[in-house]
């Protein structure tokens, strides 16, 4: 994930009409993938001719997943809008990502957008899941291949209880999984704040400080995404809609539950970024206290031998102790003593304990 890139967000140039697609250059092709069943039967495909989906997706007592992956053709992405009746503005957030997450109902659906976390390679990997549920279908649109959603999958497959529900149960079984996956995510983001404080307990260095910025600006991202998915799913919780009967309403409180909890870790480890920052900060502090105490130290020690060299170097002819022999060695021994007694003094004031 490009860390300058969280609050980025495409959007058609200025002025132009409700409803415009903007496709990024760098978004793959869309792969449609079609999972249709009931209680009895089962069918998975990749469908490659649009056509196809118009004398499938329609017919009642079956349950019609189209998950299509893949952003990059706005040809067919509007033609997989006419075919299920999709609004222009619903299909304009499905491309201009990233969306503020949110529900909407439309005549013949229910649109919600809502980010899709998990982690590769140790990193931070997000991108907007829209969901359109409508009488018999459940449409959804993701940036990229691959998801969190192999669970479902599975579940359809093996011909689980999932299988003799409608689609509004199957909706439900997608989001719930998408949040989810939001704790092992956050909780390997913990993980690292929990190594990096150990780090920091041992060793302060600036390269734990880049770290430490890293995460936190992963954390405020997050914090962005997850307080108006809270909203989302909670309006669908509340508010009564064709398209989710009743106990699935039941179902959606879990699924806000699960975001509350969410965003509690979320913010257990924000504070605990801000408290490595302030340990930082003061170790650092305390480090710069330190030198300066040492340079204190050593210019207290310097000024009276300063002084005495600089008495006697006076350059004046009639000074008695120029023609003593052992003046010199006698000034060198006065100069120690000056500094035992002062290394004494400072030793007893506590000034170089820790």
């Amino acid at each position: 994930m490009n860390q300058k890139g969280l609050f980025k967000k495409r959007k058609p140039p200025l002025g132009s009409v409700p409803g415009s697609l903007n496709i990024d250059e760098k978004a793959p092709f869309p792969e449609i993938r079609l999972i249709e069943f009931d209680g009895d039967y089962l069918r998975e495909e990749i469908i490659e001719n649009l056509d196809e989906l118009k004398s499938i997706v329609f017919e009642r007592g079956k349950v019609h997943w189209v998950d299509v992956q893949g952003l990059g053709d706005e040809t067919l992405i509007r033609k997989l809008g006419d075919i299920f009746s999709l609004h222009p503005l619903a299909l304009e957030d499905v491309t201009n990502v990233p969306q503020i997450p949110k529900v909407d109902e439309y005549e013949n659906c229910v649109f919600l957008c809502l980010p899709m976390l998990r982690m590769d390679d140790s990193s931070l990997v997000t991108e907007q899941v829209s969901v359109f549920v409508g009488e018999t279908f459940v449409l959804t649109f993701q940036e990229r291949y691959g998801d969190v959603l192999d669970p479902v999958r599975k579940r359809i497959r093996r011909n689980a209880q999932i299988r003799n529900l409608s689609n509004d149960y199957t909706a439900y079984a997608i989001v719930d999984t998408i949040v989810d996956n939001y704790f092992p995510v956050l909780q390997e983001l913990g993980n690292e704040l929990e190594n990096l404080e150990d780090e920091l307990m041992e060793k302060v260095a600036r390269e734990k400080l880049k770290e430490l910025y890293v995460l936190k600006h992963r954390l405020a991202h997050l914090k962005r995404l997850l307080w108006p998915t809270r909203d989302a799913i909670g309006r669908i919780s509340r508010d009564e809609s064709k398209y989710f009967g009743d106990q699935i309403s039941l179902y959606f409180r879990d699924v806000y539950d699960h975001v509350m909890q969410s965003i509690d870790m979320l913010d257990l480890s924000r504070d605990l970024a801000s408290e490595l920052m302030n340990l930082y900060l003061s170790s650092t502090s305390n480090r710069m206290n330190e030198i300066m105490k040492v340079l204190t130290v050593i210019s207290t020690i310097f000024i009276p031998l300063s002084f005495i060299a600089g008495l006697y170097g006076m350059n004046f002819h009639y000074m008695p102790e120029l023609s003593v022999k052992w003046a010199y060695p006698a000034v060198l021994i006065a100069m120690a003593i000056v500094v035992l007694i002062m290394l004494f003094f400072i030793h007893k004031r506590g000034w170089f304990r820790k």
